[in-house]
């Protein structure tokens, strides 16, 4: 599980990271909410149904083609960018998952690292405002769990049953400063965790590791969210790339193409020329 909550990265945050047993876990907008999302092939009559699951529940079993996914009946908002689905509950303001469609189309706008995901099932949750992560079906079984951590984290990546999801809440979609991020949209580090686990091949994902050792190695990052593992690392290398790691905006893809290169050109290189 990825979790961010105040990186030391930035003025208003510190982080926190709890190991899960996944590899992973943080364009152009279209309407802001579509009818129920179906990213599988059509599934045949006898297909069997995959329930929603939570993160609790392990099966590390890819869906099967054809094979039918339901989600919560509490998220009755569902939409998809790049073959990803974004649900909600009613409270969700529809903006919130018009930003959400705009930045996961951003990210894969110039590769096909959604591919991967989307054959997964891969999905984003937006949190409704003032809620907690616990307040999600697919979190609720860690209640009690000494989870209280969880209560302002900015948001999660990890895998829910079979599929990989992350969370963002409403407000840091919205850039409204009383998120838990302070109006950063962290969907992009979420994202990041996704691709990171899902997406690249081993070869890169090996590449990654390397990067980060350079990195500690030349003391970048000292004190910093990034310097968590490499995991974070590249997470916070696509926070800047695509958008900024701090809620200023001040560590954008200019400041990280001067500060660490080699992650700028990796990450150019695997999310492609803007």
């Amino acid at each position: 599980m990825r979790l961010l909550r105040e990186p030391t990265f930035w003025p208003l945050a510190a982080a926190l990271l709890t190991s899960v047993a996944v590899a992973a876990a943080i364009a152009v907008a279209g309407p802001s909410i579509r009818g129920p999302v179906a990213f599988f092939a059509a599934p045949t009559p006898e297909a069997a149904v995959r329930e929603p699951g939570d993160v609790c529940t392990r099966l590390l079993r890819s869906p099967e083609p054809g094979e039918r996914r339901t989600f919560h009946p509490e998220y009755t908002q569902i939409a998809e960018a790049a073959g990803i689905a974004i649900v909600g509950t009613a409270d969700v303001d529809p903006e919130a998952f018009r930003v959400a469609e705009e930045t996961i189309r951003r990210v894969f706008a110039r590769n096909d690292l959604e591919l991967a995901l989307a054959e997964a099932g891969a999905y984003v949750i937006i949190v409704p405002a003032g809620r907690s992560v616990l307040d999600l079906p697919e979190f609720r079984c860690l209640r009690g769990d000494d989870a209280a951590f969880l209560e302002d984290v900015c948001g999660v990546a990890d895998a829910a049953g079979d599929y990989p999801v992350a969370t963002v809440e409403e407000r840091d979609l919205l850039g409204v400063r009383s998120g838990p991020c302070r109006g950063l949209n962290i969907l992009f580090h979420e994202l990041g965790h996704l691709v990171d686990s899902w997406g690249l091949s081993p070869e890169e994902h090996l590449e990654v590791r390397y990067l980060y050792a350079d990195a500690m190695r030349a003391g970048l990052y000292e004190g910093e969210y990034a310097s968590t593992n490499s995991n974070e690392y590249f997470a916070e290398g696509t926070q800047a790339f695509f958008a900024s790691a701090d809620p200023a905006g001040h560590r954008d893809r200019g400041w990280l193409r001067l500060y660490d290169p080699a992650l700028y050109e990796f990450l150019t290189r695997i999310y492609g020329e803007r």
